[in-house]
């Protein structure tokens, strides 16, 4: 069963609103076996949205318009569809008593624009809105299709997807599962992830669909698979995670949801370990990540942005010598960083980064995107030097979960001490 998403509003064109709702819906109908094969966001205009009705009727059994049944003028969706469907418009006595009773609570005038929104195309079946003025409106086609035209206020567009539309269409059809589940990996850049897995990734059933998400937070694998049933589906996908697991087990971090910062916290805690942080270039971020979870004041002791040479002196105790000699972005500044804030923090475990942003302050030696972490523990300090790219968000981004990681491989066991280059 495939459907498509028509998103209505100038404001979608311009950049000016977010299309939320294709994504809420796409999950919904995901989650029932409603394969969501195209959205598409149009503006606030009649031939446009009749051209796109035409179109996608052609490839979709289900579609769902969002947006431009307010009061106003500028609202063309409701008198676009009564011409489509060859309809004239008709007042719902629900619809209109509804109206009038929520304005009335409000204190706000039931006027003839508040009083139109009663207003529905005769031939469609009303979808009651309990969350604002605008009702849903259901269209069967001759051929035997579906168009649902919906409001585009999130909080109210999601209501009817799931009190009233998504039950319908459940009800109508015979739906077989549609299955994603995603695991969540770190450590390896893409190019690599796939050549190690490759011999995995071949092996997968043909039922099975592989996707790689890379960003600079993790690297997501969904599996998916299409019109199966949902137990056997499922025991397939895991299955294959399972093998997954055995081939890159020190690179996973679990399912979707999972993030590196989470496992972090949850050893820390079982443990009754705690941990300090002194950043650079990550400028607080490492610790805003910890701290920004429920719970982290059970093992997260102390944050320090040292930026300055002079603060790295004064208060995590950096030699002067140290950076005469050395330079800043250097493996013995981030360990004697490390060593510092957890002295300082009283820890059992220190995180410390220092490096080049970007987009300037880069050398041949140490050209931007170099960032040196280092991780101390009770019985030693670990440091990687880390190679990202050019823009300055990301290298902090990934320095900060790069940093992470390096303290859950730590903590793992399972990170030996020798420095080397990673390039991500």
């Amino acid at each position: 069963m495939n459907a498509t998403l028509i998103t209505i509003g100038d404001e979608l064109l311009i950049g000016q609103v977010v299309d939320t709702n294709s994504c809420f819906i796409s999950r919904k109908f995901g989650d029932c076996g409603i394969r969501v094969i195209e959205r598409t966001s149009i503006g606030d205009d009649a031939g446009t949205i009749i051209a796109t009705l035409n179109r996608v009727l052609q490839q979709s059994e289900i579609v769902v318009i969002t947006g431009g049944l307010g009061p106003t003028k500028d609202d063309l969706t409701k008198h676009t569809l009564a011409r489509y469907f060859d309809s004239k418009l008709v007042q719902d006595p629900a619809t209109y008593r509804f109206v009038e009773q929520m304005l009335a609570r409000r204190g706000i005038e039931f006027n003839e624009l508040n009083q139109a929104q009663a207003l529905v195309p005769e031939c469609c079946t009303v979808l009651p809105n309990r969350n604002g003025t605008a009702p849903g409106m259901w269209f069967d086609t001759e051929d035997g299709k579906i168009v649902i035209s919906l409001p585009g206020v999130p909080f109210e567009m999601e209501a009817l997807i799931t009190d009233e539309v998504v039950p319908r269409l459940v009800n109508r059809f015979a739906l077989k599962s549609i299955i994603h589940r995603t695991m969540i990996t770190f450590g390896m850049a893409e190019s690599v992830l796939a050549a190690t897995i490759a011999d995995w990734e071949d092996a997968l059933p043909k039922e099975l669909h592989l996707a790689y998400l890379p960003n600079p937070k993790a690297i997501r694998l969904r599996l998916s698979c299409y019109d199966i049933e949902r137990e056997k589906g499922e025991a397939m996908i895991g299955k294959a995670f399972d093998e997954l697991n055995a081939i890159i087990p020190e690179y996973i971090l679990g399912y979707e949801g999972a993030s590196v910062a989470e496992e972090v916290a949850k050893i820390l805690y079982q443990r009754g370990a705690t941990l300090a942080v002194a950043e650079s270039c990550t400028g607080g971020k490492i610790a805003n990540t910890f701290t920004a979870m429920a719970g982290a004041s059970e093992y997260f002791k102390c944050g320090v942005v040292a930026y300055a040479n002079e603060a790295k002196q004064a208060l995590l105790g950096v030699k002067p010598e140290t950076l005469n000699t050395y330079g800043a972005v250097s493996q013995q500044v981030a360990e004697q960083m490390a060593e510092g804030v957890r002295r300082v923090g009283q820890s059992d475990y220190a995180i410390a980064t220092t490096g080049i942003a970007g987009p300037t302050g880069g050398s041949d030696e140490k050209p931007v995107g170099t960032v040196w972490i280092a991780i101390a523990t009770p019985t030693q300090t670990i440091a990687r030097k880390m190679t990202y790219g050019q823009i300055r968000i990301q290298n902090i981004e990934r320095a900060t979960t790069s940093a992470i990681n390096l303290l859950r491989l730590a903590l793992l066991d399972k990170i030996d001490t020798a420095t080397s280059d990673t390039i991500l």
